[in-house]
């Protein structure tokens, strides 16, 4: 793989990346309901960490309008029985 000379401590590898995913999706010690990432610098790389949610994700405004989006959008009502 070709490296950006200079970009090290801002971007890793592809396998790299899967690590915050795979740990979230499959670690017994990951909890739901929490956001995992790279614990490096600005959490551009590193291995996996538990990190705060961004204000914006935490919005039950905005989770509201994005539900009530993407269930037109699908054509599906998700949550009803």
């Amino acid at each position: 793989m070709r490296r950006l000379a200079g970009w090290g401590v801002f971007v890793h590898s592809a396998d790299a990346g899967t690590l915050p995913p795979l740990y979230a999706a499959t670690s017994p010690d990951a909890k739901g309901g929490l956001l995992y990432g790279p614990d490096g610098f600005g959490q551009f790389t590193g291995g996996p960490t538990e990190l705060t949610i961004y204000r914006s994700a935490r919005s039950e405004a905005d989770a509201a309008r994005l539900w009530q989006l993407s269930e037109r959008l699908t054509g599906a009502a998700f949550g009803t029985a």
